[in-house]
């Protein structure tokens, strides 16, 4: 089954850590890319900045078409900085693996994945 790693952390804690913090939580990151490239398929994402994002508004009657306004709109402290899609046999080796990233600086949220097409092949 797909699951989804995803990824939550307050929005610049990573670039005020010490460098070697810095490249510490990157290692991991590469620890497990490697791991999971040697499986099989995998996707992982690095989100830029909220700063850069934009969201689509449901368009009003009068308006007919969505409204585009600055930034993301989660009522949130944490942004979603990014996120794994890793094929796993279980939900608990679905953790392990995203236990591997704990930072102490972020959340990590599990969750299935209901395959629905695109770039990847699905299981």
């Amino acid at each position: 089954m797909l699951y989804s790693i995803l990824i939550y952390a307050a929005e610049g804690v990573f670039d005020r850590l010490p460098p070697d913090e810095q490249e510490a939580i990157l290692r991991r990151h590469g620890d497990l890319q490697a791991k999971l490239a040697a499986r099989g398929d995998f996707a992982v994402a690095r989100l830029m900045p909220v700063s850069s994002a934009v969201t689509l508004k449901p368009a009003s009657e009068s308006a007919g078409k969505p409204l585009v306004v600055d930034g993301p709109f989660a009522e949130t402290k944490e942004r979603f900085a990014g996120f794994y899609v890793v094929d796993c046999e279980s939900l608990d080796e679905a953790v392990a693996l995203a236990a591997e990233l704990g930072t102490g600086h972020d959340s990590l949220e599990i969750r299935p994945v209901a395959w629905a097409g695109g770039l990847l092949a699905p299981p």
